[in-house]
């Protein structure tokens, strides 16, 4: 691991370069709020989802007429994009802030680069992605914070999107139920928030899909992404050349 230390008051942070600029630490207060408990790198501390987030249904990608094999990290299905394992670049670097950079990978088939901002407050952690298209492409950005068990969560959303027989999303809107989630939820009334630890966090993020999976250890992924899972077949966001897609998350302490 190459960890890259950020700090602001009692805000702290790791940030893991080599390891797709994955944060492995936000601590407020003293406060660990991110697990890494998990031996699947798909479950732990903090990552970029480019240049897609959720599932792709059996790997296979269609757009402009062709289409296109991605690898199955969750077999039978390509997930959470190709760069959660790349080593990032890091383009500069100060006390409360790092700006990551790296291509989309042998895995993608169109051309871009990625850029991740990573600041903190001393009771905010700030990030934003950046995709800029070098050629036409279906294109998503997300993150994937896993975080420690709560003693306390509470979210709140306008609906949530069907999953199919194979556990895709379909386009079908339904009331949130209440039971453990792995689903993608849509609209948030309110933004989500954890008690973990005695510390009180929020989850802000422009993102218009939110995924929510509780694990089987007690610990929760709240991931804010700019589409659905398979929505670069479904849905696509086509970044044409020159332009970027860019979306922002904070994690903040309120209390």
């Amino acid at each position: 691991m190459t960890h890259q230390r950020l700090s602001a008051g009692t805000t702290e942070v790791l940030v893991d370069t080599e390891a797709g600029g994955r944060l492995t630490s936000i601590s407020f207060n003293g406060t660990e709020i991110l697990s890494m408990l998990s031996d699947d790198p798909l479950a732990n501390g903090c990552y970029p989802m480019v240049p897609f987030a959720g599932r792709v249904r059996d790997g296979v990608l269609s757009f402009r007429s062709m289409q296109y094999e991605l690898p199955l990290a969750a077999p039978p299905h390509a997930i959470h994009g190709t760069v959660r394992e790349l080593s990032w670049n890091v383009s500069s670097h100060t006390n409360s802030q790092i700006v990551l950079s790296t291509d989309l990978g042998s895995d993608w088939p169109f051309s871009g680069t990625v850029t991740h901002t990573i600041s903190v407050t001393d009771s905010s952690v700030e990030c934003e992605l950046s995709l800029l298209a070098t050629e036409a492409m279906p294109a998503q950005v997300g993150w994937h914070p896993c975080f420690l068990a709560p003693k306390d969560v509470r979210f709140s959303f306008q609906g949530m999107l069907q999953r199919d027989i194979s556990g895709i999303c379909t386009k079908q809107v339904v009331p949130v139920p209440r039971r453990r989630l792995d689903d993608c939820l849509i609209t948030p009334d309110t933004w989500p928030r954890l008690s973990i630890a005695g510390s009180l966090i929020e989850i802000e993020s422009d993102c218009s899909h939110w995924v929510i999976y509780h694990a089987d250890n007690g610990d929760i992924c709240i991931e804010p992404q700019s589409g659905p899972p398979n929505g670069i077949n479904t849905s696509p966001l086509v970044v044409e050349p020159g332009a970027a897609l860019t979306r922002y998350m904070t994690i903040r302490a309120i209390a």
